[in-house]
């Protein structure tokens, strides 16, 4: 079911309607697929389940469904090469592409029928649109082709040593492109997702960059720098030498501005890994420029594009830029695609919203009369949600924390504080003893320092002192964690959490024991 969602997500109505009436009706299935196709278009069915009992219903045919299934998919594979895929939203790299493809699969028919004379005008076409876009394959793919045909079948000496020499130098480059490709993968598959080996990552990374070293010299190819600087960039960015981050990506960059297209990939991934450093540097003005410049390059309510937004968010928060914060989030939120983002995603939209709403009340964040963007119904139950303590989630698990401790603080439900602290005490001592959760770690022994000086302002200042040394000691921009662990950075939670206290010490509520009876 997810193939054909997928399917029917490019072949929609809209294109199949513009296409040749006579072009579908020759390649249009049965009444059962069009059906299937109609229930996934309009998001009726999302399972296999769900749609055989609509085209089946009070019956079960596995059989009859896995093949309108069939005949459904082939179908719309076949409308792909119908449908017009240079909508305007496609810049000129990505219409070229589908172009091109598309007629790489007529040169490859054509040769199958000897049609030779059409093969070379079409690959010849097909050649001058790779080498300007930097189709590597497809270029060397055509090479290859008129080599063969000017030297066996024209007898062309002359065209046969010329194009001889392309497919040599592009299976040069081909190698170059596979090689960091296949080294940045394994770099990426083997060591970031492994914390555990962390500490080999910058090493390992520097060896793999200077086997491809000489190609980037060499060559100017699009793939070839694309994953060759971000392989460069891992040399840095796993040690946070945020600087040098940023000068790779700058050189990036103006790589893929000097060519002569638009390289939209490229040039959003350096500028989003830019945004990353402005973060943990709390450069708002240069993180800003960088947004400005990569939304530009996308497509509005596009996946990437949420992406963008969430660390412009991030980036307001840490340059203390609350109330611009908070314009961001409604700007998002209100998006009609948002409810559609993977929940991953809206969990840390729900992060952001927590702590907006704790900035709201710690009048941080100014909210024009009447507007509920933001509702305390649900901010309660956030307040009231255990997290689940497991390995996968604790990253996520640290922010939630934090918050529900300085909300509770800040509401003075100082008795459901102590409760809580046992908890969060066994995690802090589980999971934050690693380098890369070291911040997290002091701040929360900062938090505990709270409860366990009976919410005395005074008092906490001078207990959690040691503490607060440890996390000046290591700054945002030298610490080793993730990016989006510090939703505010913890020396301003620190200072709102303080502004909350009073110079009074409370004392614990007793808890009667149960009785017998009671029991």
């Amino acid at each position: 079911m997810d193939e054909l969602r997928e399917l029917v997500s490019i072949v929609t109505k809209q294109k199949l309607r513009a296409a040749s009436l006579l072009t579908v009706k020759a390649l249009q299935p049965g009444p059962l697929s069009m059906r299937l196709y109609n229930l996934i278009a309009e998001g009726k069915v999302e399972t296999d389940e769900q749609a055989m009992a609509e085209l089946y219903p009070g019956r079960a045919k596995t059989v009859s469904y896995q093949r309108i299934k069939k005949s459904l998919r082939k179908y719309l594979v076949q409308m792909l090469l119908v449908i017009d895929l240079n909508l305007p939203h496609y810049n000129s790299r990505q219409k070229a592409y589908f172009e091109a493809y598309k007629n790489w699969g007529a040169i490859k028919l054509l040769l199958g029928k000897n049609a030779h004379q059409t093969t070379l005008t079409l690959a010849g076409e097909v050649l001058r649109t790779s080498q300007r876009y930097d189709f590597t394959d497809l270029a060397l793919d055509m090479v290859r082709t008129l080599r063969l045909y000017h030297g066996s079948i024209e007898g062309n000496l002359k065209k046969y040593e010329k194009y001889g020499k392309q497919v040599e130098r592009l299976e040069k480059v081909f190698y170059f492109e596979n090689l960091a490709e296949d080294l940045y993968t394994d770099l990426v598959i083997r060591f970031i997702n492994n914390k555990s080996t962390k500490r080999e990552v910058p090493k390992i990374a520097r060896a793999y960059f200077n086997r491809i070293a000489e190609g980037l010299k060499a060559y100017d190819s699009y793939r070839l720098h694309f994953t060759g600087r971000l392989i460069e960039i891992i040399i840095y960015t796993s040690v946070n030498d945020y600087k040098n981050t940023i000068a790779i990506c700058d050189k990036a960059i103006r790589f893929f501005d000097n060519k002569p297209y638009v390289a939209n990939v490229p040039l959003q991934v350096f500028l989003y890994q830019e945004m990353v450093c402005y973060v943990q540097l709390r450069d708002y003005p240069r993180g800003r420029k960088a947004a400005d410049r990569g939304l530009k390059l996308l497509e509005y309510g596009s996946f990437n594009w949420f992406k963008y937004q969430e660390l412009l968010l991030l980036l307001s928060l840490h340059a203390r830029q609350y109330q611009n914060a908070y314009t961001i989030y409604k700007d998002t939120i209100r998006h009609r695609r948002f409810k559609s983002l993977p929940g991953s995603i809206v969990q840390i939209w729900k992060i952001f919203e927590a702590y907006l709403y704790y900035l709201i009340q710690v009048e941080r964040i100014e909210v024009p009369e009447g507007e509920t963007v933001i509702k305390r119904v649900r901010m309660m139950r956030f307040v009231n949600d255990v997290p689940i303590f497991s390995k996968d989630k604790r990253g996520l698990n640290i922010p939630v924390l934090i918050f529900q401790i300085l909300y509770l603080i800040l509401t003075k439900e100082y008795d459901n504080v102590i409760d809580r602290m046992e908890a969060i005490q066994k995690y802090s001592s589980r999971y934050l003893k690693k380098d890369d959760n070291y911040r997290s770690n002091c701040f929360i022994k900062m938090v505990l320092q709270i409860a366990d000086s009976g919410f005395h302002r005074a008092a906490v200042i001078r207990n959690a002192e040691k503490h607060v040394k440890n996390l000046e000691g290591k700054p945002l921009d030298f610490a080793n964690q993730s990016h989006d662990i510090e939703i505010i950075p913890y020396e301003d939670l620190w200072q709102m959490a303080l502004d909350s206290l009073e110079n009074t010490i409370y004392k614990p509520r007793i808890r009667k024991k149960k009785t017998a009876s009671q029991v």
